[in-house]
Order: structure tokens, then C-alpha cells, then sequence
């Protein structure tokens, strides 16, 4: 009996504890004050659209007569870009260098010693349409029909691919007069290969969803190191001695080539928004032209502003209708800077066209 008593005794005492427990948290969260904001901030609303290089209004206004607001900060990236004495201003949207979508935050100091913190995220669209852009075939050379092509690159003379699908991805040395393979790896039948590029005698390849890169000897093609990121590796290019890379979103990465660190990112827009499905990349005397998947176009963006400046109509470019083996989207963009010449084809199609665009 004595020991049922200790027992029920100690559930009684476990059940006391708990309720106190639970009054003491409710007075407390009973007699929190709660902290009220002493200001709006008015401008900028976070869906406003603004136009690259115009003009952008901040604004705060007192809840009451008692608040007065003395000045505020504009930080961006930890950096302080503007300050005001008052409760308005004005910037330049020219200060966050690139269109897409930018946080800022924002320190407004009220009374003598009191600061409130807001966030807006500034959206801003290029100003222009991109130029339409059409184009002429120059020549046309064989192209592996068994190729899902990925990436193209040229790096004096040398034109290198690299095809996909997980059993047949491999990177490859091609002859561009006869389309005929000069030196294959393969890789892993669990790796999809990606797009290439050519750096520093180097050749890096990227993989799909494994969230890794490779890179070879560009002429033993032996693997000597690879990279991480945390995004799909889509397409390649380099651009400033850094490697640019895309996702297939609206997000360019530009990475070191030696520490594979990330230096920062851009988003690719037209006046209409952000462009999705960017694929293979390649920089063409200083401006990136970019493969979208599914679509028989290229985009040219500037690097520096991820503003799209021209669309490449490629539309018709292979006649499918008299072609009937498997064939699949165009994809693939080269530019050999020694002779100046432009090449596109696509995954699985029998040939490579050497193009020359027409304004």
C-alpha cells in the first residue's frame, strides 16, 4: 500500500509541476510587452517593377506625431550604398550594377536613440527589347547522330563535346571537317554529363543533379581534380578568368577556376522577366550566348548586367521533316576565336552548322 501511495504521490507532484510550468510560461508571454514599429516604410513596395538606371524612391513616414525620423541607411551585400537625413531619398538603380531581383535593408534611426530594420527587394528590369536577330548557314559538317550533345567548345583549333544521358556521357575530342571522334573518355554510368569549357589547358565538365564538375589534362584528357557546387550543373563558359556556369533558371554563377569558390551571381533578364531554362553558354567575344531549352534560339546577354541585348532566331535551322531517325532539341554553341567562326546542332541531330548572324 505504502508503495502505491509513492507512486501515485509521485504522478500527483509530476502534474503539479507541469500545470505551474505551464501558468508560469503564460504569465510571461501575459505581461511580454509587445514591441510596436514606430514607422512605415512606404517605398519601395517589394512587386514595384523598376527599369535598370532609373531612379528609385525610399520612404518611411511616423506612425505618430511623437516619432520623428532623423536618418536612415540603404545597405546592400553589407556594403552602405546610400544615407538620408530625413525620411525620404532617392537612389540610382544603377548602384546594384545588374537587373534581377536585389535585397537591401534598411536602418531608419528615430528619435534619438531608437533604430528600426526593414527589408524590400528592389526588382530591376532592362529598359530595351533585345535586338531579333537572324542568321545564314555558312557551312554544314557532320555531327554524331548518337551525340546528345551537351556542351561545344573550341580552344585553338581543338573542338571538344561533351554528350549526356546516364550509360553514354562522355567527353570527347571531335574532327570538325569529318565529325569523326579523335579521343573519348566516358564517364560513370552514374554521371549525366554537361556542358565544357576550356580554361588554363584545362577542360571542366559539369554533371546534371550530382552537384559535381570535373576536370581534365586538355590533351591526355585525364582527370585531374573536381568541384562541387550546390545547384544542377547545366552549361559552361568562361568569362574574365572565371568560369560561368547555369542551373537552368535565371541564375548565372561565376566561379573561380582554381579554388572553385563562388564569387557571385546574376540573373538573366529581358523587359518581360526573367529568363528560364538557360543551357549551354558560350562567350563570344566578350557577350554570352546561351542555348534555352526546348526552344531553337539563343539569347546574348551582357555578363556584366545580365541583361539580354539579342535573341538569335534559329527557328527552322534543321529541316526535320525528311529526317527520320531520333533526334532532340537544339543544343550546342561554339565560337572559335582564331577563325572566327560560329557553330550550333542539337542533341542527336546528324549535322553542325557553321552560322553567321544577320542583323
Amino acid at each position: 500500500m505504502e508503495m502505491i501511495w509513492q507512486k501515485n504521490y509521485k504522478i500527483l507532484f509530476l502534474i503539479f509541476f507541469l500545470v505551474s510550468c505551464f501558468n508560469e510560461k503564460k504569465n510571461i508571454i501575459k505581461k511580454s510587452p509587445r514591441i510596436k514599429s514606430l514607422v512605415n516604410l512606404i517605398k519601395p513596395n517589394s512587386n514595384d517593377i523598376i527599369y535598370f538606371n532609373d531612379s528609385i524612391d525610399i520612404e518611411f513616414a511616423a506612425k505618430d506625431n511623437s516619432s520623428i525620423i532623423k536618418k536612415f541607411y540603404v545597405i546592400y551585400k553589407n556594403d552602405t550604398i546610400d544615407y538620408f537625413e530625413n525620411e525620404s531619398g532617392r537612389i540610382s538603380s544603377s548602384k546594384f550594377n545588374s537587373v534581377g531581383k536585389h535585397r537591401i535593408k534598411l536602418i531608419c534611426h528615430i528619435n534619438n536613440d531608437k533604430k528600426e530594420t526593414y527589408y524590400s527587394s528592389i526588382n530591376l528590369f532592362p529598359n530595351n527589347n533585345p535586338n531579333k536577330l537572324k542568321f545564314k548557314i555558312k557551312n554544314i559538317f557532320p555531327h554524331d547522330t548518337d551525340a546528345y550533345t551537351q556542351g561545344l567548345t573550341f580552344d585553338k583549333n581543338r573542338f571538344f563535346e561533351s554528350t549526356g544521358r546516364r550509360g553514354f556521357s562522355s567527353l570527347k575530342e571531335v574532327e570538325l571537317k569529318s565529325g569523326k571522334t579523335i579521343k573519348k573518355i566516358d564517364l560513370d554510368n552514374k554521371y549525366f554529363g554537361e556542358g565544357i569549357t576550356v580554361f588554363n589547358n584545362k577542360i571542366y565538365q559539369l554533371t546534371w543533379e550530382a552537384n559535381l564538375g570535373f576536370v581534365y589534362d586538355k590533351n591526355s584528357f585525364e582527370k585531374i581534380d573536381e568541384f562541387k557546387y550546390n545547384h544542377e550543373g547545366w552549361g559552361i563558359t568562361t568569362y574574365d578568368n572565371k568560369l560561368l556556369i547555369s542551373d537552368g533558371t535565371e541564375t548565372i554563377y561565376f566561379i573561380d577556376p582554381e579554388s572553385y569558390k563562388l564569387i557571385k551571381k546574376i540573373q538573366i533578364y529581358n523587359k518581360n522577366g526573367p529568363i528560364k531554362l538557360i543551357n549551354e553558354l558560350e562567350n563570344v567575344k566578350g557577350k554570352i550566348f546561351a542555348n534555352i531549352y526546348g526552344k531553337e534560339e539563343i539569347i546574348i546577354f551582357n555578363p556584366e548586367t545580365g541583361i539580354v541585348e539579342s535573341i538569335l532566331d534559329l527557328n527552322g535551322i534543321f529541316n526535320k521533316k525528311n529526317y527520320n531517325k531520333k533526334f532532340d532539341v537544339l543544343n550546342g554553341v561554339a565560337y572559335n576565336s582564331i577563325t572566327n567562326q560560329l557553330f550550333v546542332t542539337g542533341k542527336l541531330w546528324p549535322s553542325l552548322f557553321e552560322i553567321e548572324i544577320i542583323n
